[in-house]
């Protein structure tokens, strides 16, 4: 049995330092990638590490997945596989390889989610570039929740599946130029959450029959990739949720219902079976809300909701009394229709197969990033002030 801490010896220490600068090196020369001028990617890192640090912390004294990863990854460097296991590799290349320490791996999660964090961003950036500082305002409020934060600052899958949704849907904002990104973005999810990877390369391709944004020759290539690639990830998909093939109908609809009994315990837990189909995804996407809390993490996670709630019905209603511009999913360099095909079901999936809050306010940031990238570029605030975010 090991006993976690942030340094057992004196070398943890500057291994930790040499980490978080090396963090500031390396997020500092990707900032011109992410159109984010140096000091604003910085603060972002400052913050995001704030969290990851916060997270360490209370992973100490807490029933934590991050410890367990420590843990595992302390012995020889395992066999590499899907999901848990590559996140268990991941984390053991840095601790059995490189002798770094509980936090110093912290730190290194931390740089992903930052990533993710910068693209996110940029692309928030591009939605409301040209609308009301008040819109550019509320979505750096976004950037900012201490949700997306907190979660994707840790060891585990939560950092690398945000990276990956944030680097797919600053990819897809300028697809022709962005193809090895959105295909860098599908292997990393792949290797965390080979289902959702399954979701995005099935979503790729149907936006491919819909948009003209490549060629005919690329299209019908990428297409054709898709398909195989498609064929060979659907029995890796199923056996990986736990369906080594699928039967009938009626096998699919007996899995989610067992699924939907999974992690009801603990103040998380919700009966989502009787559930409406609408009442799923808001359940899945804005709850718990403040009067539902019951614990200071489960309180501020329902801030963040209930933030996210306004920024839903600020976009709804001001889009539909405007008489402006109508808004369109047909674009000439982005590919809307993958990032909406891709976004609705990963939200739809989650939804049914998910009962426990906890749960979602982690695991909801592998498609609400994209959902808040479309809410603000249909949002029609027009009330300014003269203050620049930068």
């Amino acid at each position: 049995m090991y006993d976690i801490n942030f340094f057992n010896q004196t070398i943890d220490i500057f291994s930790t330092i040499i980490i978080f600068l090396l963090g500031i090196f390396f997020i500092n020369q990707i900032a011109n990638a992410f159109k984010a001028t140096k000091r604003r990617a910085f603060g972002l890192y400052v913050w995001h590490s704030i969290f990851s640090l916060v997270y360490a912390f209370l992973s100490l004294t807490m029933p934590a997945d991050t410890s367990i990863y420590y843990l595992q990854s302390l012995n020889n460097l395992p066999e590499f596989n899907l999901g848990t296991n590559a996140v268990v590799y991941l984390t053991a290349i840095f601790t059995s390889n490189l002798g770094l320490s509980y936090l110093g791996v912290f730190l290194v999660f931390n740089i992903f989610g930052t990533i993710g964090l910068l693209a996110v961003d940029a692309s928030l950036r591009h939605a409301t570039d040209n609308k009301s500082n008040f819109m550019k305002f509320l979505a750096l409020l976004v950037v900012l929740l201490p949700s997306m934060n907190f979660w994707t600052s840790a060891i585990g899958k939560d950092s690398i599946a945000f990276m990956s949704t944030g680097l797919l849907l600053w990819a897809s904002i300028d697809l022709k130029n962005n193809l090895k990104l959105t295909v860098f973005s599908f292997i990393i999810m792949f290797m965390v959450r080979p289902h959702i990877a399954a979701l995005m390369i099935i979503s790729f391709a149907l936006s491919l029959l819909i948009t003209k944004i490549l060629s005919p020759f690329k299209r019908i290539f990428f297409i054709i990739i898709s398909i195989f690639g498609s064929i060979l990830l659907i029995p890796i998909t199923l056996q990986y949720v736990g369906l080594n093939e699928i039967i009938s109908v009626d096998l699919v609809k007996d899995y989610i219902s067992v699924r939907q009994g999974y992690n009801m315990l603990g103040g998380g837990g919700i009966n989502i079976s009787a559930m409406p189909f609408i009442s799923k995804i808001f359940t899945y996407s804005f709850r718990p809300l403040p009067y539902e809390a019951h614990s200071f993490l489960s309180f501020l996670s329902s801030i963040d909701n209930l933030i996210l709630l306004i920024i839903l019905i600020l976009s709804l209603f001001t889009g539909l009394i405007s008489k402006g511009e109508k808004f369109s999913f047909s674009d000439s360099k982005e590919n809307r229709w993958f990032l909406l095909i891709f976004a609705l079901g990963v939200m739809i999936a989650s939804s049914y197969t998910t009962s426990n809050l906890g749960i979602s306010v982690r695991q909801k940031w592998m498609y609400m990033p994209i959902m808040l990238y479309f809410l603000f570029l249909y949002m029609k605030i027009k009330w300014s002030k003269e203050v620049n975010i930068k």
